[in-house]
Order: structure tokens, then C-alpha cells, then sequence
């Protein structure tokens, strides 16, 4: 039997993972009751997300940390005004969806950082002669980063509805959906991150570097005028800023200023295309490295 990651239990040894057999007729397996084609992928996916969501520091850095975050300073902030500079909510739904954008890209760094190592470790390769091929595993790591980035903010807004948290129901609809779109710098940097970086350390520095590009990136905590000015050239701006459009329309709270500032819409989009492209530079950089050493 072949090894599996740490943290997979044995796949079996049926159709799902089997390439078929060569004496068959058309190459098809003579097995009677064989799985359905998509069926191998949906459970390889399922085993997958189950494994990552079941790590003990994603259950508390992607989930119950961003959670915390918004119980404590969304119900401190929700007596401050029903809707302050938010056109379609309040202070406390707004630290709901910045708390729910960290939590997805968190979740999606963890995840594509995983897939990385699993990669240079020579799973990929495994996968790769398989009766899915390799697009089956990229499909199958693709949904792992979604799910993985997906639970928290359904989780972070479950728990915004059931407190003080108040928005328009059409921004309760749209929240999620942006909150999702702007994880894609961040499933680029955590490949990136497993790709150039020691295996054994590279996720905890890639989650560690989203929570700071956090901080400085206007997520937590408003910040002073000139900080929150060096914040739009930082990665997780680009995210939140996105995240809080529909409800606030680009009005952010300003610490050092009675009023807040307006942000215009192209300001966020720019800065989420280009920290994109910059992390899918680092990923390409570091294929071609891997390419060349072997």
C-alpha cells in the first residue's frame, strides 16, 4: 500500500484511486457496481476537508479565534450607533465581516499551504497515475481551500445574526460571496509559501504572516490616518475593504479623525489584482526553481 499524508486515513483500493485494468476490454475495470465517476472525486474531497477541518490549530486559528474576535469587539462596538458611517448596517456588523474575511483567508492559506508540501512531497505525483489524474487532485485541493475558507465565514455570520449584528438583507446575501473572492491572493500566497519555504515550517509562517497582514491591513482595529494610508498597499486590504464595501460603501472608521474616509471602489479591486498577481508570480517562480533541480 502507498503512504498517505499524515493525517489521512488508508484510501481504499477500490475504482476510486485504481488506474484501470489493462487486461480489460477498453481499458474499463471488469469490477460489477463500480463507483460513479464523480464519486471518487466528491469523496476524496470529503476525506480531504474532513481532515483539514479537523486539525486541532485550524478548529482554533480559522474558526474559534475569529469567532472570539467578533463576540468580543462586535458587541462592544454595536452600542456605537446604529449605523455611524455605514450606510446599511451597524459598527457591530462591521467587525462581523472584517472578522469573517480574515477567517477565509486564513482557512485558505492553511489549505493551499497544506496542498503545497503534499506536492513536494511527492503525493502530488502519486495522485497523478491514478484513474482521476492530476486534474482530479487540483479539483479535489481547489474545493478543500473553498470548504476550508467557507465554514468559518458561514459561522462568523451565524453568529453576527444571532447577536447585534444589522444589515441589509441584500448585503446578508452579497457578504458571503466577496468574502469568498477575496481569499484568492491568499490561496496563491499559502502555494507559494509551501512552495519556497522549509516544509516543516512554511504553514505556521504563512497563517502567521496573514494574521499581521492583518493588523497592519485595517482589519482589527481602526487605524490612525497615515497607518490606515500604508494599510492599502498591504494584502489583506484589498479583502476587507471588499468585504465591508456593501455596507459601509467605502466609509472606514479613522482613530485620529472625528470623521471617517471614503475609499473608492477601485482602490480595494487594484490592491486585491495586484497582490494576485505578485503571489502568482512567487508560485510560478517557485514551480520553475522545483523544474530546474530535478
Amino acid at each position: 500500500m502507498t503512504a498517505t499524508p499524515q493525517g489521512y486515513p488508508d484510501l481504499p483500493a477500490s475504482d476510486s484511486f485504481v488506474s484501470p485494468s489493462a487486461d480489460s476490454p477498453g481499458g474499463q475495470s471488469r469490477r460489477s457496481g463500480g463507483l460513479r465517476p464523480a464519486r471518487p472525486v466528491l469523496t476524496y474531497l470529503w476525506l480531504d476537508l474532513y481532515r483539514s477541518l479537523r486539525e486541532p490549530a485550524n478548529l482554533f486559528f480559522v474558526i474559534a479565534f475569529p469567532l472570539t474576535m467578533y463576540l468580543v469587539f462586535g458587541r462592544l462596538n454595536a452600542s456605537a450607533g446604529e449605523y455611524g458611517p455605514h450606510a446599511h448596517g451597524n459598527v457591530s456588523a462591521s467587525v462581523m465581516l472584517a472578522m469573517a474575511c480574515f477567517s477565509a483567508c486564513l482557512g485558505a492559506t492553511s489549505a493551499s499551504a497544506a496542498a503545497a508540501v503534499e506536492q513536494s512531497a511527492g503525493w502530488g505525483r502519486q495522485m497523478a497515475v491514478t484513474a482521476r489524474g492530476l486534474r482530479g487532485y487540483l479539483v479535489v485541493k481547489t474545493g478543500t481551500a473553498v470548504g476550508t475558507a467557507a465554514l468559518p465565514v458561514v459561522v462568523v455570520l451565524a453568529a453576527g445574526a444571532l447577536t447585534d449584528s444589522q444589515m441589509d438583507g441584500w448585503v446578508w446575501a452579497a457578504s458571503p460571496l466577496i468574502c469568498l473572492l477575496g481569499v484568492l491572493p491568499f490561496v496563491l500566497w499559502g502555494l507559494a509559501a509551501g512552495m519556497w519555504l522549509p516544509s516543516s515550517a512554511s504553514i505556521g509562517i504563512a497563517t502567521s504572516l496573514v494574521s499581521l497582514f492583518a493588523f497592519i491591513g485595517n482589519t482589527f482595529m481602526p487605524l490612525p490616518h497615515t497607518l490606515l494610508t500604508i494599510s492599502r498597499f498591504t494584502p489583506m486590504y484589498g479583502s476587507t475593504a471588499l468585504a465591508r464595501w456593501p455596507l459601509g460603501e467605502g466609509w472606514t472608521y479613522v482613530s485620529d479623525r472625528p470623521v471617517g474616509v471614503q475609499d473608492p471602489l477601485w482602490m480595494p479591486l487594484t490592491n486585491l489584482v495586484a497582490w494576485t498577481l505578485f503571489f502568482g508570480l512567487l508560485v510560478i517562480g517557485a514551480r520553475r526553481r522545483a523544474t530546474r533541480r530535478r
